[in-house]
């Protein structure tokens, strides 16, 4: 039983460690994002895809409003660098989300 409690207790420690580094993780993504700069584009694609459901905005619907195909929004939401940056500029666009350049 004791070996039992103290394994659980070793697993219980490694999930405190792993939820650290997803909130580090998160933390440090919110924090390149609310500076308006984009070091890294797969989180800039997932930024873009978050922006697109809190607007409540289906693939299919945004496929309409650019004319870029479903399949072509899936790899612009994962990477970012896998697209044209004219697909990439047309879907922030219609998202409402500005890429300012200095």
């Amino acid at each position: 039983m004791n070996n039992l409690s103290a394994q659980l207790e070793n697993q219980i420690d490694e999930l405190k460690k792993l939820q650290k580094s997803v909130i580090t993780y998160e933390q440090s993504q919110r924090q390149q994002l609310y500076a308006g700069k984009i070091t890294d584009l797969k989180a800039f694609g997932k930024m873009l895809n978050d922006k697109r459901k809190s607007l409540g905005i289906e693939l299919s619907m945004l496929e309409l409003q650019t004319g870029v195909s479903i399949s072509t929004l899936n790899r612009l939401f994962q990477d970012p660098s896998q697209v044209r940056f004219t697909t990439v500029f047309l879907v922030a666009q219609t998202l409402g989300v500005s890429l300012c350049a200095i």
